[in-house]
């Protein structure tokens, strides 16, 4: 067989019911003439993210947003421009590196079989898979919801979020995320935090709130956790992440405390592995689309709700894990969709949520435009 047919093959095979909306001659002629890179850094705005007097502050979560992202434009021999961005702290020689490698090469010849797409380095993969996406859209004139397998809801649940707070400054998140129509928060706590006394503050300023508690599994085991699980019964919560992420735990968890325990697994191998053993309530699901969409598929049949996880990203990349969740059934907890607290998410239409959900666009590709005067603003060097 051709090494043309194999790649066109390989470019509509995750495509699924979609391919027939591309035609198949674009993957043998359009090709990426021009990759542009804009490295950035974008606070978040003043006072959403910790509490700088939380005595047992975590000071990761306090300086996370000083840590710059890429943003990717495509230039497509076709006049299609598309916009990719990689998650945080990346190595700017990983992104240049698959720039250079994508330039000048025909759509065809990119491997969507492969989880880094056949591109030289995968540690900033998802990003380019992002943009390539957008592209692919823009040329079928579909949603990247549809790409990825179809769209399973016309709007995606979203949470408000905070990192470790002082009590009136969690009693103060709560109202504004009740105030902004939300239905979960979610927040940080960890080993050694007053977190039954947290919870309920956080219950009380925010009355018909779910609540998430990620404790980043910094609980070295069982026995340490056990005594603060117990006092937590009663409250409306979903415990992330306590301890290290062995399933034997977390299923003993699951039989001694009357609480939903979440884990974020660590790939699909343990995803498969907790939902046949029984150790987990909820997934905090996250990798790059097409492996959140297989993912959340595994839960789907397992019968376990999803939400979908980030690293508080921009709009663009944002924008991605809302249509990976829109293609996905299982994936209704309110999902870690979080760039309106940064000071700018980068897009020319500012992400809008309405009653704790965003409406997925039905727009080609992503459906997001770049400001570029903001990127101007943001961009370093």
């Amino acid at each position: 067989m051709a090494k043309s047919a194999i790649t066109r093959r390989r470019l509509l095979g995750l495509l699924g019911g979609a391919a027939w909306a591309l035609e198949t001659r674009a993957a043998q002629t359009v090709r990426i003439e021009r990759v542009e890179i804009f490295k950035v850094v974008v606070p978040m705005k003043p006072g959403v993210a910790v509490s700088e007097n939380y005595p047992n502050l975590d000071r990761r979560l306090a300086e996370f947003d000083k840590l710059p992202k890429f943003i990717l434009k495509l230039h497509a021999s076709n006049g299609a421009i598309a916009l990719g961005e990689t998650a945080r702290e990346v190595p700017q020689a990983s992104v240049e590196t698959n720039a250079k490698w994508l330039t000048g090469r025909l759509l065809g010849e990119i491997d969507l079989a492969k989880s880094a797409l056949g591109l030289p380095d995968g540690r900033t993969a998802d990003g380019f898979e992002i943009a390539l996406f957008d592209l692919l859209g823009k040329i079928a004139g579909m949603p990247c919801c549809a790409l990825l397998g179809g769209r399973q809801q016309n709007r995606v649940a979203v949470s408000y979020w905070t990192g470790q707070r002082t009590d009136d400054d969690l009693a103060m998140v709560a109202r504004r995320a009740v105030e902004g129509g939300f239905h979960t928060l979610k927040f940080k706590a960890r080993f050694g935090d007053p977190i039954d006394k947290q919870m309920a503050i956080a219950a009380k300023a925010g009355p018909g709130l779910n609540f998430i508690v990620d404790f980043n599994s910094s609980y070295p085991d069982l026995a340490s956790f056990l005594p603060i699980a117990h006092r937590l019964q009663g409250f409306n919560l979903i415990i992330e992440d306590p301890v290290p992420k062995r399933l034997d735990w977390f299923r003993q968890l699951r039989q001694r405390v009357n609480i939903p325990f979440a884990l974020t697994p660590s790939g699909l191998a343990q995803v498969f592995e907790a939902a046949r053993t029984e150790s987990v309530d909820v997934f905090n699901l996250g990798g790059n689309m097409r492996d959140f969409v297989r993912a959340g598929q595994v839960a789907e049949l397992a019968g376990i709700p999803a939400w979908h996880g980030s690293g508080v990203e921009l709009g663009i990349r944002d924008m991605s894990f809302i249509h990976a969740a829109a293609a996905t059934k299982s994936c209704t907890i309110g999902s870690d969709t979080l760039c309106y607290l940064r000071q700018h998410d980068l897009l020319a239409k500012p992400f809008k949520v309405a009653n704790g959900f965003i409406e997925v666009p039905t727009a080609p590709g992503l459906g997001v435009d770049l400001d570029e005067e903001a990127v101007k603003r943001f961009r370093v060097a």
